[in-house]
């Protein structure tokens, strides 16, 4: 019974470390540096590495720190892009949360997973270019 209540431990241990660190590394910032990071995401959805660790992620026969850390680097770029833009929008927050629970729930399809990393590059751009016309979207209010 130990190893069944210490695999739940050892998997979020590797959610929370990265966790902590976003945190640390945070400071408010502008719709530019979002855009950055959305842009940077939808990048790294066509990548290998995301490739190779969602696929880990998916696998069942593991558990542990080391699936942790695969689900991570599955889903990393959605984090950070959680985050830039969950302190803009709680929609765009949700909108992205329903994403990394789709893709760790669900196996990768080309013709499903190339549109989407598409419109989130898409999505960056037009952050980076013209923020006011992004629905939902608000920038951060500056700190007091």
């Amino acid at each position: 019974m130990p190893a069944v209540v210490c695999a739940p431990c050892r998997y979020s241990s590797g959610r929370t470390l990265v966790g902590v660190a976003v945190y640390a590394l945070y400071r408010p910032h502008e719709s530019f540096a979002a855009g950055a990071i959305t842009i940077a995401a939808g990048i790294y959805e066509f990548t290998p590495l995301k490739q190779f660790f969602r696929r880990r992620c998916r696998e069942n026969v593991r558990s542990g720190f080391e699936f942790g850390l695969d689900c991570v680097g599955s889903s990393i770029g959605l984090m950070l892009m959680l985050v830039a833009l969950g302190v803009m929008s709680v929609t765009w927050m949700s909108v992205m949360a329903v994403l990394i629970v789709a893709q760790k729930l669900l196996s990768a399809r080309a013709a499903i997973d190339v549109p989407v990393a598409l419109a989130i590059v898409g999505l960056g751009i037009l952050i980076v270019i013209a923020p006011s016309s992004v629905p939902g979207l608000m920038p951060p209010m500056p700190p007091m």
